[in-house]
């Protein structure tokens, strides 16, 4: 019966009437008495954007001020405080050099290597750098070293949230984070079936013998493919039924992801033409030793730099904000922390400096408390107001168009692509959206029907369980209200 009463609820909101020839406050106090919010902690800021911040006006609160839990809409902080202290030029440098008989990799937290997701747009794969640089050794004369060294040092060891769901650390949005990641953190495995009843065969991307893969999977069935890992380990189990070949991957983190990314490299390498007489081995003491004052000439001489992979800031802010990859956002917020702190970037130090650039702009300390960096910890609170602020700094600094080209636009990109169904403020809001179990969450900016621009922010914490597709459009139609409005 409640399923019944629930498909009922959800159809009845697909478009929601507003009233007719009523201002801004009555139309949204009308999307608030919804049934699906009458257990509801919502919090809304609305702020017609003047020429200046002094000049914008707030044209509709509620609960603006009450820290509410945010889920991937504290995305938009962590970017906006990574951008403010990094700048638009900023760029994540990834290090390969020889030392010796060894190779060297020196990361810089960035969580854009190897992502398949974002370099099939050029036409790359997971290890097309690796490969370059094989070519880039072999150019050299290089052709057999000893042992590859990982300085992953940048960031904390530590890769897992306490704060995180437990039971979904297989998951993609779980990943660990490290200071040398690649692909996400994630293996993709592609399966192909066999005769019905008999075990399917997989690829993965990247091909790798760091993970240890029993594949109990059978051909056949329904579609309830099931990929699980070990907690701790790198030990996974593919299982469940296929019932046909698919071209979609299946994808598992893994465990440690600076000795994933050196694996994958080393057997990149060999694949490749160079020979390893040694293995891989964790050193977090290059990247200091390299940057002592103390450093004689002849002792940084014996290192030498061999390539440079160098990754802008805007590709980080783009997946970060426009596909809400939770990775992204946490390398984000500890290197913050890396660079502010001058010390292994952590979620404490990384934190601490996000909530400095909301306390820097004006934001009570009462208004937030600072978690992680994605939203994926409950933990997490944050008041409307709050990311308005933060949305009007963006909007009238220097970096505001860096900033606006990270958001999702509704109906083109991101997670906004099918928001705003039928209307045409697709191509108008440009936004974050966000959703953990009991919470849903719209802030961004609205290019409204009067030419004006808008910030906004609505919070709702407290929804019913598995109706975060049903609370959307009543989001939407708050949005939808206030450009309606702004003609009036």
């Amino acid at each position: 019966m409640k399923l019944v009463v629930f498909a009922v609820l959800l159809a009845s909101l697909s478009f929601i009437a507003l009233p007719s020839c009523a201002d801004l406050p009555t139309e949204i106090k009308a999307v608030l008495m919804s049934p699906l919010l009458s257990k509801a902690d919502v919090g809304i800021a609305v702020v017609k954007l003047g020429n200046s911040a002094q000049t914008s006006t707030v044209i509709f609160r509620h609960e603006s001020e009450l820290p509410l839990i945010p889920a991937s809409n504290l995305k938009v902080i962590t970017t906006s405080a990574a951008l403010d202290a990094f700048g638009p030029d900023f760029r994540f440098r990834t290090v390969l050099a020889r030392h010796g008989d060894d190779l060297v990799l020196i990361g810089d937290g960035d969580p854009t290597l190897g992502d398949v997701e974002l370099l099939k747009k050029v036409g790359w794969d997971a290890t097309t750098v690796f490969r370059q640089w094989a070519d880039a050794l072999r150019k050299r004369g290089i052709a057999k070293v000893a042992n590859l060294l990982i300085d992953d040092s940048v960031f904390e060891q530590n890769g897992i949230h306490p704060h995180w769901p437990a039971d979904q650390m297989q998951l993609r949005y779980s990943a660990e984070v490290g200071g040398l990641n690649l692909n996400t953190n994630c293996v993709d495995f592609f399966l192909a079936t066999t005769t019905t009843g008999n075990y399917c065969t997989y690829r993965s991307v990247p091909s790798t013998d760091y993970l240890t893969v029993k594949n109990v999977c059978v051909s056949g069935g329904d579609n309830a493919i099931r990929l699980s890992r070990q907690h701790g380990t790198n030990n996974i189990t593919l299982g469940g039924t296929c019932p046909q070949s698919s071209g979609v991957p299946v994808s598992v983190t893994v465990h440690d992801p600076a000795l994933f990314t050196g694996t994958v490299l080393m057997e990149t390498l060999k694949a490749n033409g160079i020979t390893f007489t040694g293995k891989v081995i964790r050193d977090r003491t290059i990247r200091t030793e390299l940057s002592k004052p103390s450093t004689t000439k002849s002792a940084a001489g014996d290192w030498q730099p061999l390539a440079v992979h160098e990754t802008p800031l805007s590709q980080a802010l783009a997946r970060a904000n426009k596909d809400s990859v939770n990775l992204y956002a946490e390398c984000l917020c500890k290197r913050l922390g890396f660079a502010v702190a001058g010390q292994s970037g952590s979620w404490e130090n990384g934190t601490a400096a996000v909530g400095a650039f909301l306390k820097k702009i004006g934001v009570d300390e009462s208004e937030f408390h600072l978690d992680d960096g994605s939203g994926l910890s409950k933990q997490n609170h944050i008041s409307p107001h709050a990311i308005a602020e933060v949305l009007m700094y963006d909007y009238f600094g220097g970096n505001r168009q860096a900033f606006i080209n990270s958001l999702s636009i509704a109906g083109s990109d991101g997670t906004l692509e099918r928001r705003f169904p039928n209307s045409d403020l697709r191509g108008r809001v440009f936004g974050k959206s966000g959703f953990v179990r009991g919470v849903s969450s719209l802030s961004g900016f609205l290019e409204a029907r009067d030419g004006n621009w808008y910030a906004f922010s609505i919070l709702m914490n407290g929804i019913p369980e598995l109706s975060n597709s049903a609370v959307k459009p009543l989001q939407e139609a708050i949005v939808r209200a206030v450009d309606a409005n702004s003609v009036k």
